[in-house]
């Protein structure tokens, strides 16, 4: 068995370079001691065996199989390594995944809130389309309304102008009026002087008697019952007025003032002083108003708007009265 050993030893050439053989003779080797069991008896066997590694190709031999135990020993600790980092690689996609996950909701949620913006800023953009088209609108009846204004304004100035100017007009006709008032108040003045400057300067009538048609009449400076001026008429020579006509009426009136005129009540009976016929009347609306009462008077009053509407029956209380008597030849 030594003598095998040995040859397998020799069988080797020293200046082989291939390194596929060494590995295979290292491996026969490695073979051929797991197979060896030592045992007293083999002494000399365990001598060679002792001293084979001394040889150039067992150090060759170890140094090969401690390459191979420190390259079994990386590919674990690679196996260990990649088995490390495949599961942190896998605990990484993981992560990964559930962050792109998260980010891919995010990025969904920011579409969905970007989508809804969008709507949100088209109808903003069509509320604020409407809302300028309404100012717009709004303005341009604000400028009709201003242009109206303005035109009104504007009629309002003509206006207030026309009216100062009327106004204008108005004081300066009342100011004409008042004028003419005054010159027709001194005209009727003087003309009532003439008059009365006439009326005195006619020699049928007496001073302070008034001439009208074939009679002078006398107006009381003082005022008397009718009976106290019939009597005073009498002592002048006539009586208290008898009016026979219109003219008569209206020339009475316009001594303007209440009067009495020759007319009384007897029995009940209205009766003109001097017995002529009692037929023509100018009494008031509602007049006379007391038939009954004999002691009742008549007058000219001055209260009565309408000249042949003017007599008044009442008391016979003192007031002036009018004598007339016929033109003396």
């Amino acid at each position: 068995m030594s003598e095998g050993v040995y040859e397998n030893s020799n069988g080797f050439k020293d200046d082989e370079a291939d390194a596929m053989k060494n590995t295979d003779m290292d491996g026969q080797l490695y073979a051929n001691v797991r197979a060896f069991k030592l045992s007293p008896r083999d002494g000399v066997v365990a001598s060679v065996h002792v001293q084979w590694w001394k040889r150039p190709s067992g150090v060759a031999a170890v140094c090969l199989g401690l390459l191979c135990v420190l390259l079994l020993a990386g590919i674990i600790g690679l196996a260990v390594y990649y088995g490390v980092s495949s599961h942190r690689d896998s605990t990484e996609r993981d992560l990964l995944q559930a962050s792109y996950s998260l980010l891919t909701n995010e990025r969904d949620q920011l579409q969905t809130s970007y989508n809804n913006m969008t709507e949100e800023k088209y109808h903003l953009q069509t509320s604020y389309n409407s809302m300028t088209e309404e100012r717009d609108q709004l303005q341009t009846s604000y400028s009709l309304l201003t242009n109206k204004r303005d035109q009104l304004q504007t009629s309002y100035n003509k206006m207030t102008e026309e009216k100062d100017q009327l106004q204008t007009s108005y004081n300066n006709l009342t100011e004409e009026r008042d004028q003419l008032q005054t010159s027709y108040n001194n005209l009727t003045e003087e003309r009532d002087q003439l008059q009365t400057r006439v009326r005195l300067s006619e020699e049928p009538c007496l001073a302070e008697w008034w001439k009208f048609g074939t009679s002078c009449y006398y107006v009381s400076s003082k005022m008397n019952t009718a009976g106290a001026g019939q009597k005073e008429c009498r002592t002048m020579g006539g009586e208290l007025v008898v009016i026979n006509s219109r003219e008569e009426q209206i020339f009475i009136n316009g001594f303007k003032k209440n009067v009495w005129i020759g007319i009384y009540k007897k029995d009940g009976i209205w009766q003109w002083v001097d017995s002529t016929p009692f037929t023509t009347t100018y009494w008031m609306e509602g007049e006379p108003n007391n038939l009954n009462d004999k002691g009742v008077c008549v007058e000219i009053s001055q209260t009565a708007t309408d000249p042949l509407k003017s007599w008044k029956a009442g008391p016979c209380v003192p007031k002036h009265w009018v004598c007339e008597k016929p033109i003396t030849t």
